[in-house]
């Protein structure tokens, strides 16, 4: 005999069959929040698929074990690309006793309004977001796998700095260029930290509030005009980076754009023109390279193709959801437990390195810092360049597929 959603166990007492039924064991319930319309749609829904593919890969290796086998579910919900939007669909979905843990919201941005909420709830919240301003507000509840962006002036842009001196071509001017959400001002404040050491003269800087843009002309017709060496740039709406990779065509701006995540390196930016994109570089806390699971890319593509787009390459928001889910299930099979608090502590005891786990991490191993951000020990960026109409990763070396160029 069999129930539905349970096992049966039977025993013989007394020449009687007693048949007792054994509660299936309860699902692992996940807050999943990401932007699925709006300017953030496409990073959003990307992201979702990412979710989706690893927490397959999870449940099909066991579940979590210490939890009885128990599988994760993902509970979805749209935050819209508005900080508004994304606290009310926390709120929305949290409002479930039996949610565990939570991810969201990809922009630093809305993660900043939605972890306001998981805060408050207690609910461990994991993120790739970068804003630095998600670990210095004293929460407790947040764990940010990411490196800060503080860091990515000496991680990304003095990596690509570098190799353009390597080649004889070093950068003397540069302009600043993006949205001015939070994650990308503190890119800026880092990329003109570092150009202050390195000599480097800014020409300017071009911001406009995150996905308002509706016209990339007068932007791209002021680097134009300054004419910079370099352009560090960090438009993180991946419809916002097509609309001015076309008019930097049109208007045949030569100088090199650093892009300050892997969203320079989506698949949609193909129609731009492979010899417009060589060459150009992104620096990323995640992009596909040498340690990267082959079996975590296929199911990533086959999750995304049965449910969005098919998708030619896994990129960064295809990909991210590798450095949170397994992480994640790491920390409760730790914890061995549904109660939150001892979830909390599981999280901040983790430190693992060279696991399954972490093989999508650069360094691969993490552990969390006391505001909850991945620990400098384990930080360190992709650098990711357009060879021949694919963006591989070309750096750290130990992680590269190819060797980095220089092209302008």
């Amino acid at each position: 005999m069999k129930t539905a959603g349970a096992s049966a166990l039977v025993a013989g007492v007394g020449g009687t069959t007693v048949v007792k039924a054994r509660a299936a064991v309860p699902d692992v319930k996940i807050a999943v929040v990401y932007p699925l319309s709006g300017a953030f749609s496409r990073n959003g829904n990307l992201t979702l698929q990412g979710v989706k593919a690893a927490m397959g890969w999870v449940n099909d290796n066991g579940g979590i074990k210490s939890l009885g086998g128990a599988k994760l579910v993902p509970v979805i919900a749209d935050s819209g690309s508005a900080v508004e939007g994304a606290a009310n669909a926390m709120a929305r979905v949290c409002g479930d006793s039996d949610i565990l843990m939570a991810c969201g919201c990809w922009a630093s941005s809305l993660t900043l309004a939605a972890t306001e909420v998981t805060e408050r709830a207690g609910i461990p919240h994991f993120s790739i977001s970068s804003a630095d301003a998600l670990h210095e507000r004293g929460f407790k509840w947040g764990f940010y796998v990411s490196p800060p962006m503080s860091v990515y002036g000496d991680l990304g842009l003095a990596n690509v700095i570098r190799l353009a001196r390597e080649a004889g071509k070093p950068p003397k001017t540069a302009m600043v260029v993006g949205d001015n959400g939070a994650s990308s001002r503190m890119f800026y404040e880092s990329a003109k930290k570092y150009f202050l050491t390195a000599g480097i003269k800014v020409l300017g800087e071009e911001t406009w509030p995150t996905g308002s843009l509706t016209d990339a002309t007068p932007v791209m017709q002021k680097i134009k005009h300054l004419n910079p060496d370099i352009v560090p740039f960090s438009s993180l709406a991946i419809s916002e980076t097509q609309m001015c990779m076309m008019k930097r065509k049109e208007l045949g701006i030569k100088a090199p754009f650093m892009y300050s995540g892997g969203y320079g390196a989506d698949p949609s930016l193909r129609q731009i023109g492979a010899g417009f994109l060589e060459g150009t570089i992104c620096y990323a806390a995640f992009f596909p390279h040498k340690l990267t699971p082959k079996e975590w890319i296929d199911r990533s593509l086959a999750q995304c193709k049965k449910e969005y787009s098919d998708e030619p390459w896994m990129g960064q928001e295809l990909g991210f959801p590798w450095t949170m889910i397994p992480i994640m299930a790491q920390i409760l099979e730790r914890a061995g437990s549904r109660n939150r608090q001892t979830i909390l502590k599981a999280g901040r005891e983790l430190d693992i390195q060279n696991v399954p786990a972490t093989r999508a991490l650069p360094k691969q191993g993490i552990t969390f810092d006391q505001n909850g951000r991945i620990a400098k020990k384990y930080q360190n960026l992709i650098v990711v360049q357009w060879q021949k109409g694919i963006p591989v990763t070309v750096y750290p070396p130990e992680l590269a597929l190819a060797k980095p160029v220089w092209e302008t």
